[in-house]
């Protein structure tokens, strides 16, 4: 039986060459240099309250920027945009924003865990890739 893979399914981890940079199975047929690609595992599958199925729940562990393309393999990492001022280093951490999830107002009961999931986002050889 095949595992679904989920959907966009392009392809796999093989490689992990520094703490920087991976290699997926993924050539310029499928990518070129400036894509994004997520890393991803899958999970349960689900399904609508009538039973049909809405395909395996996707755990994105990170999306990458493809920096280099051949025939049969892309290298990729993740490339961030930081800001350095001076003005940041002196002003007050009072003004600072952030975001965190709160509670919703749900029937405990209604509760069910995805089998196996672990909020695991490290990156493995053999984890699927997928175009974002």
């Amino acid at each position: 039986m095949e595992v679904n893979k989920g959907e966009n399914y392009l392809g796999n981890v093989v490689r992990i060459i520094s703490n920087k940079e991976l290699i997926i199975d993924v050539g310029e047929e499928d990518l070129t240099v400036g894509d994004k690609v997520q890393i991803y595992t899958v999970f349960d599958e689900l399904t609508d309250l009538e039973g049909n199925s809405l395909g395996p729940y996707e755990n994105i562990k990170e999306t990458l920027d493809v920096v280099q393309t051949s025939k049969n393999y892309s290298v990729c990492k993740k490339i961030v945009t930081k800001k350095s001022s001076s003005y940041a280093i002196l002003s007050s951490f009072s003004n600072v924003e952030y975001k965190v999830a709160e509670k919703l107002n749900i029937n405990e009961e209604d509760i069910k865990p995805l089998t196996e999931y672990k909020d695991d986002k490290e990156i493995h050889v053999g984890d699927y890739v997928k175009k974002y």
